[in-house]
């Protein structure tokens, strides 16, 4: 989920962004909590990963950061109540129906699992030597997808990674479609979305779709038709599922799909000021998601909002934020 913030260093688009909605003051949240102080501009790093005793029942919002730090908040009040430490570049988090946070550090090759409020890993999946950039948990079969890019050079295969049932050795999927991998969702019925993207000669060239049916053996390409350009996608910031369709995140926007034998645009959710994917709260699973949770790398915030209505987000967050490449939502039991 940080591949806009890379994709921007390497082709010099942070130039696009500058600008975009959104905004940049705090914003006091409906539940009630109080507006959050600004962030400093240095922040000393923890000696070690801590949580406020009691955390473990609230709802949690992560987010992960690119000086190596990924930020614990009460999602209700927005407090910042944690800090984990242990990465060197975390990235993309996604979360299973226990409430396990996975979080995946592109610069070491390792997937995180987290239990809900706890400060050491319970487990470390070494994916290395690919650089995992985002993950997906399978609602039903608890299946584990893993985006990866390639193993250190910007011209060889990126691949995507499927552990059954989150454990064991991986099985591995590419598509000359995807030369990169940097997004992944499954949707109600176990299916993945996947994208990725070429580079040519350090230049952003094209975002190409793949689908891997539930219980398929291999990747299959798909065309969803762009929003906004006969001439294609423009940067892609990873894929979603918001509960009932598809989402695919790209600058201010989320596009929905409808997927069936072929992909079919069925709204636009504008979440002003988000430039990664989100990650929704839901504790109705039978409804579509009413809230969701994204970032902004270049305003070093976090933003809440409605959902599916979009627009301004209801809450902002700073204060901790630093270079913000990853969020998900960690359900209490």
């Amino acid at each position: 989920m940080g591949t806009v913030a890379r994709l921007a260093l390497i082709i010099g688009a942070a130039a696009l962004f500058a600008g975009c909605g959104g905004s940049q003051a705090p914003i006091a949240s409906p539940q009630g909590g109080s507006d959050i102080p600004t962030a400093t501009a240095y922040r000393e790093v923890p000696h070690r990963s801590w949580i406020t005793p009691g955390s473990s029942g609230e709802d949690l919002l992560y987010v992960s950061n690119g000086n190596g730090i990924v930020n614990i908040y009460n999602y209700s009040t927005q407090e910042l109540i944690g800090e984990l430490i242990d990465f060197t570049k975390p990235e993309g988090e996604c979360t299973d129906r226990k409430g396990d946070v996975y979080i995946t550090d592109y610069s070491t090759g390792n997937i995180d699992e987290y239990a809900h409020g706890a400060t050491t890993a319970m487990r470390v999946i070494k994916e290395s030597p690919y650089n995992p950039d985002a993950c997906a948990i399978d609602p039903k079969s608890g299946d584990l997808a893993v985006a990866n890019y390639s193993d250190g050079g910007s011209y060889t295969q990126g691949s995507l990674a499927i552990y059954a049932h989150a454990k064991g050795k991986p099985k591995y999927y590419t598509s000359k479609a995807l030369y990169q991998v940097n997004g992944v969702a499954y949707d109600a019925h176990s299916d993945l979305l996947v994208t990725g993207f070429y580079l040519y000669s350090g230049y952003y060239v094209e975002t190409s779709f793949a689908y891997l049916v539930a219980k398929s053996k291999s990747l299959q390409e798909i065309t969803l038709p762009p929003p906004y350009s006969s001439d294609g996608w423009g940067s892609v910031a990873g894929v979603v599922w918001d509960g009932k369709y598809f989402g695919v995140a790209s600058y201010d926007y989320l596009y929905q799909y409808s997927i069936n034998i072929k992909a079919e645009l069925v709204g636009t959710v504008e979440l002003d000021g988000a430039k990664i994917a989100p990650a929704f709260y839901d504790r109705n699973p039978k409804k579509q998601a009413m809230q969701a949770a994204s970032t902004a790398y270049e305003h070093n915030a976090a933003y809440l909002y409605q959902y599916p209505a979009g627009g301004e987000p209801y809450a902002t967050i700073t204060h901790g934020i630093d270079d913000p490449l990853g969020v998900a939502i960690s359900l209490a039991k």
